[in-house]
């Protein structure tokens, strides 16, 4: 499967692909953990004050 990222402009203007991911038919993701707890905010600000603590 391939997964390719655009960006469209308000005026309906489109680029050429930012980003293309590929993943291989044989591909098995990790399963992910039954659990209540988000991930932690990767936003630019709370990625600061992450690295201040």
């Amino acid at each position: 499967m391939t997964i390719r990222v655009y960006t469209v402009a308000r005026e309906g203007v489109v680029t050429p692909p930012f980003a293309t991911v590929t993943v291989p038919r044989s591909y098995t993701p990790r399963p992910e953990q039954m659990t209540t707890v988000l991930p932690p905010c990767a936003c630019p600000l709370h990625r600061q004050m992450a690295a201040a603590r």
